[in-house]
C-alpha cells in the first residue's frame, strides 16, 4: 500500500507542470548544495570536458527518445485517431516538462562552458551536473513509463472523457440533485475509474460488528465506476446513522479506484486479456488461429483452477462475519467470459469451435461439483451443434449448404469431438456420489445423442 500511495503522489505532482518544476528544482538545488558542501572542488580544475560530455548525452537521449515516441504515436494514431498526437503534447504536462527540462539543461551546461563558469570550486557547474543526472536517472525512466501508459487505450479514453467533463463543468451549472434516501448510508465514489481492488482487511477492522447493521457492495472488482456512483450501502438503525455517516470517508478509502484494471483480486481481468488476444488473432486482419488456440488452452487451465476452487473468496467469508456482502464472479460468469466471445467471432471456423469443445472436455474430469458440471454442459449446448448428431444428412452429404460447416470432413471432426465430450460428461456423472435430477436428465440426453449414431458404449 505504501508503493500505491507514493505512486498516487507522483501522479498528482506530474499532473501540474508548475508543481512538477518546483519539486524538481528543490530536489536538484538541495542535492547540489549538499554536494558543494561535501566536495568543494579543486581551485585549478575545470569541468569543461565533463559538461560538454553530459550535454551530448542529454541531447542524444532527447533525440532518440522522441524518435521512438513519434513512431509510437503514429502507430497509435492509426489504431485510434489522428487527433491524439496533438492531445499528447497540448494537454500532457509531463511530456512538455521532459522535453523543455532536457533542452534547458543542455543549454545551461553549454552556457557554463561558453561564459567560463566551469571551475570546479563554483556551485554553478555542480548544479548543472546534478540536474543532468537527475534527468537521466529519475525523469527519463519515469517518462518512458509515462509514454507506455499514455498510449494505452484506457488512458486515451480516460483523458478524453476527463477533458470533456471539465468543459461541461466550466460551461454549465450543476443541476439540482435529488436527496438521498434516509433509510441507508451510501458510500459514493469520488472519481470515475476502474475498481482496482479493495482493502478487505482494513474494511473488516473498520466496520463494527452489529447484528442489525449490514453493508452491501454494489460493484465487482474490475467494474467501471462513475464519479458519484454508489459503491456500497449500509443499512443501520436511525439512531446510529450519524456514526456511520462519519465512517463513510474511511470506508471510501477502502475502495481503490484507478485508470486501469489490475491483476490484484480481479480474476476476470486475466481472462479478458486472453480473450482479447484470441479475438484479434482470429480476425481477418491478423489471421493467426494458432494464437487463438493457445489462448483457449490457457483459458481452460484457468477454468480448471476455478472448478477446483470454492468461488466464495476468503475475503468474502471474512467480511460475512460482519454482515458485509461483496460481489464476486460466479463460476458460470467466468466460463461465459472465457468462451462466449471467442465462439461468437470464430463460429465459422471449425478449428476454433472444435477447440472450444476440446477445452471444455479437458476440464470435465476435474469437476466434482454438480452445478459446475451443468455449467460446462450448458456452455457446449449453447454452441448449438446438436444437429451434428440428430440430422442424418449431416454425416451422409459431402457438401451441405445451409449449415456453418459445408464440408463433411469438418462436420465429422466436430462430431467426434462432441462425442468425446458427451462420453466424458457421462463418465463424470456416473462418478459423482449423488448426481441430481438435472444431471441425470443431461446424462440421458447425451446418451441418446450417441445412440443415434451407434456410438453408445
Amino acid at each position: 500500500m505504501l508503493f500505491r500511495r507514493i505512486y498516487r503522489l507522483h501522479e498528482r505532482i506530474k499532473a501540474d507542470w508548475r508543481l512538477l518544476a518546483l519539486v524538481s528544482y528543490l530536489l536538484v538545488a538541495g542535492l547540489t548544495t549538499a554536494l558543494h558542501l561535501v566536495r568543494p572542488g579543486d581551485a585549478e580544475a575545470s569541468l569543461d570536458g565533463f559538461l560538454a560530455t553530459l550535454a551530448g548525452i542529454l541531447t542524444s537521449v532527447v533525440v532518440t527518445t522522441f524518435s521512438f515516441v513519434f513512431v509510437a504515436l503514429q502507430l497509435a494514431s492509426v489504431q485510434f485517431s489522428p487527433r491524439i498526437v496533438r492531445s499528447f503534447f497540448e494537454y500532457d504536462h509531463f511530456s512538455r516538462f521532459f522535453l523543455w527540462s532536457f533542452l534547458a539543461c543542455v543549454a545551461y551546461l553549454l552556457g557554463l562552458s561558453y561564459f567560463g563558469w566551469s571551475g570546479a570550486t563554483l556551485i554553478y557547474p555542480k548544479f548543472g551536473i546534478v540536474g543532468g543526472f537527475y534527468l537521466l536517472l529519475l525523469v527519463f525512466p519515469l517518462f518512458i513509463h509515462h509514454v507506455i501508459t499514455s498510449i494505452n487505450a484506457s488512458s486515451i479514453t480516460r483523458n478524453i472523457a476527463q477533458r470533456t467533463i471539465q468543459e461541461i463543468e466550466t460551461l454549465y451549472e450543476p443541476a439540482e440533485a435529488e436527496s438521498w434516501s434516509t433509510e441507508v448510508v451510501l458510500v459514493v465514489a469520488k472519481a470515475a475509474g476502474y475498481l482496482e481492488a479493495m482493502r478487505y482487511q482494513t474494511l473488516y477492522a473498520l466496520f463494527p460488528a452489529a447484528p442489525d447493521v449490514s453493508m452491501r457492495v454494489r460493484f465487482h472488482i474490475g467494474s467501471f465506476v462513475m464519479a458519484g456512483a454508489v459503491l456500497a450501502e449500509i443499512r443501520c438503525p436511525a439512531s446510529r446513522r450519524a456514526f456511520y455517516d462519519d465512517l463513510v470517508p474511511e470506508i471510501q478509502a477502502c475502495f481503490l479506484i484507478g485508470r486501469f484494471r489490475s491483476y490484484e483480486q480481479d480474476i476476470p481481468f486475466g481472462i479478458r486479456q486472453l480473450v482479447d488476444i484470441a479475438i484479434k488473432a482470429i480476425s481477418p486482419a491478423v489471421n493467426d488461429p494458432t494464437t487463438a488456440l493457445n489462448c483457449l488452452d490457457y483459458l481452460g487451465a484457468i477454468i480448471r483452477k476455478a472448478a477446483l476452487s470454492d468461488m466464495t473468496s476468503r475475503e468474502a467469508k471474512l467480511l460475512q462475519q460482519k454482515n458485509i456482502a461483496i460481489r464476486e464472479f460466479s463460476f458460470e460468469q467466468l466460463v461465459d467470459l472465457a468462451f462466449d466471445q471467442i465462439y461468437s467471432w470464430g463460429k465459422d471456423d471449425y478449428i476454433i469451435v472444435r477447440h472450444v469443445v476440446k477445452t471444455v472436455d479437458n476440464v470435465v474430469p476435474f469437476v466434482q461439483d454438480a452445478d459446475k458440471l451443468l455449467v460446462l454442459c450448458r456452455q457446449v449446448d449453447d454452441l448449438e451443434l446438436q444437429y451434428l448428431h440428430t440430422d442424418p444428412a449431416v454425416f451422409r452429404s459431402e457438401y451441405l449448404p445451409g449449415t456453418p460447416f459445408l464440408r463433411r470432413e469438418h462436420r465429422n471432426s466436430l462430431r467426434n469431438y462432441l462425442d468425446d465430450f458427451y462420453e466424458a460428461v457421462i463418465a463424470q456423472i456416473e462418478a459423482l456420489p449423488r448426481p441430481d435430477e438435472a444431471l441425470e436428465r443431461k446424462k440421458a440426453e447425451y446418451t441418446a445423442f450417441r445412440a443415434a449414431l451407434g456410438l453408445e458404449s
